[in-house]
């Protein structure tokens, strides 16, 4: 998120296993947003969100998906008071593909992820955008620790890494000349929460916190509060 100090994000979806290898993950998502200089985190609208995710297990450790989402921004001044921009918000439409590795070191398991975006901005008329596409690739490190021996209850660390290439064209109607930025580094996202997996509501529970360290200027990052509840296989029981 661009032009706060702290984000809260919330988080509801569900998990639907479809077969043995085949794996849906729909989400809804809203964030709150602090100005610049506040730490006020729910102080006004900043994104909200559509995600779907389809997965698959070629084996226990590699896996791969694809997805798309649906995303509403709001827009506000870079300069005091902060207030709505006219037009107050844009649309995103992301398309994305993730390949999934998963290693397990005796207790502790360890998940990397390659992560190619193609990301399309709309003003709030359908219209395409000053900055009409980014291409982002994301790089992924995940660490998960079991607390207990149920694995109800882990520990779950991650360091994800972001870079990107960026299209824009002129604001001017008649000009149709677009432009493209280098290929650079955007930011690099720490990320720290718990989870608690509740096994008879078949529902998990993730409650942390992100650092968001964005290119430029002294790296000042971005702190998110950040709550998700997950419903696991709420149409049908899970496949053996």
């Amino acid at each position: 998120m661009d032009g706060t100090n702290a984000v809260a994000w919330g988080v509801v979806g569900f998990n639907q296993a479809l077969s043995k290898k085949l794996n849906l993950t729909v989400y809804g998502g809203v964030a709150r947003i602090s100005d610049p200089d506040s730490w006020s985190l729910t102080h006004k609208q900043g994104i909200a969100v559509y995600n779907h995710e389809l997965l698959y297990k070629f084996s226990k450790k590699w896996q791969a998906s694809v997805a798309n989402s649906f995303r509403v921004q709001n827009l506000y001044s870079e300069e005091s008071p902060y207030e709505a921009e006219d037009p107050s918000y844009r649309y995103e439409l992301r398309y994305y593909g993730r390949l999934y590795y998963r290693q397990q070191l005796n207790k502790v398991s360890m998940n990397y992820a390659f992560r190619p975006e193609a990301r399309t901005f709309y003003s709030s008329d359908w219209n395409a955008s000053s900055h009409p596409f980014e291409l982002r690739i994301r790089l992924k490190a995940t660490t998960s620790i079991p607390l207990n021996r149920d694995k109800t209850n882990l520990i779950i660390g991650g360091n994800e890494f972001l870079t990107a290439v960026d299209e824009y064209q002129s604001t001017i109607p008649a000009d149709h000349h677009h432009t493209w930025s280098n290929y650079h580094f955007t930011e690099d996202r720490f990320t720290a929460y718990f989870r608690h997996v509740f096994q008879k509501a078949d529902m998990i529970v993730d409650v942390g916190i992100m650092e968001q360290f964005k290119a430029g200027g002294h790296m000042d990052p971005v702190s998110y509060a950040c709550f998700d509840i997950i419903f696991q296989n709420p149409f049908s029981k899970h496949f053996n």
